[in-house]
């Protein structure tokens, strides 16, 4: 759920957004470049590049927001430590594309390309016990429901929205999205795990 510009001009909130994510993306790099190598790259290109194709397809809901499936479940469960970055480049590229905004992307990326994947994954790794489908499905629709709460508080300091707003309009429609959102999630990661298993590695465990 990207952030567009316009909604939120405080310059001070906007630069700590963008120095919380700066900080956070330098730490996950650090740990990043310790378990890859360049053979890891053109897989990593290939999920953002698909990334960003799945995300240009808006869903045409009444929320003040760019609304799409993200596939973010699909690439944290892959690689954890991959999907800062490549939620970063695809983040990033959607700005220039009309997706989100540009005075608005330090906040993007920190939800997106930060909390957004750490969301995706503990909230599986805690299901999967019970139900491997049923953890995919919870993950998507509960990382994208925790999205449109975060951006509703975000607005909320920003004063943009009141709080009950986000959480009585923005976050609702969220959780539709995120409905979607889970079902696509089971069956790609499914589909994957046919024909290319080593693409998800937490089926198989």
């Amino acid at each position: 759920m990207h952030i567009p510009d316009g909604l939120i001009s405080d310059p001070l909130q906007l630069g700590i957004y963008t120095v919380i994510y700066i900080i956070l993306l330098a730490i996950l790099l650090n740990k990043y470049r310790k378990n890859h190598t360049e053979k890891d790259i053109p897989v990593i290109a290939l999920f953002a590049a698909a990334i960003l194709i799945v995300q240009l397809v808006e869903i045409p809901l009444p929320v003040p927001a760019c609304v799409h499936i993200s596939l973010i479940t699909v690439m944290a469960l892959y690689d954890l430590e991959a999907a800062p970055l490549v939620y970063t480049i695809v983040t990033i590229a959607q700005s220039f594309l009309g997706e989100g905004g540009i005075s608005t992307l330090g906040m993007n990326l920190l939800n997106l390309a930060i909390l957004a994947p750490i969301f995706a994954y503990y909230i599986y790794k805690f299901i999967q016990s019970y139900d491997k489908n049923l953890a995919l499905f919870v993950s998507g629709f509960g990382t994208i429901t925790l999205l449109g709460i975060i951006v509703s508080l975000e607005y909320a300091i920003a004063g943009t929205y009141p709080l009950m707003f986000g959480l009585t309009v923005i976050t609702p429609i969220e959780m539709v999205v995120g409905v979607i959102e889970g079902l696509v999630t089971i069956v790609v990661m499914n589909a994957l795990n046919k024909v290319k298993p080593e693409l998800t590695p937490v089926l198989n465990e």
